[in-house]
């Protein structure tokens, strides 16, 4: 008896799986939302630079006096540069150096 039902569980869940997974037959039936192909989105956009290169640079972001020492904290940046080597934009990353010596 026990199998019998839980192999008419498997099948019930079956068949309910390929049910909820089948395309539906017509565009009433659709939960997407579908866009116009002749239709356009009008937007406010500014130009975008595309940056020749990117480089990681580690810049000073904080200095502390602890215990007779000083701790220096570097922050890791991403530089991207334009051809002519304007900086287009400075992104910081989560990578973080600390630099420890002694103060005199």
């Amino acid at each position: 008896m026990k199998t019998k039902l839980a192999l008419f569980g498997a099948l019930m869940v079956i068949i309910l799986s390929a049910i909820l997974d089948s395309p539906p037959t017509s565009n009433e039936q659709t939960i997407y939302y579908e866009m116009q192909e002749d239709e356009s989105v009008d937007a406010d956009t500014q130009p975008t630079e595309r940056s020749a290169s990117s480089s990681f640079q580690f810049m000073l972001e904080d200095m502390n006096e602890r215990n007779g020492k000083i701790i220096e904290t570097y922050r890791e940046y991403e530089v991207h540069k334009d051809t002519e080597g304007n900086i287009i934009s400075r992104i910081p990353t989560d990578n973080y150096q600390y630099l420890q010596y002694d103060k005199d």
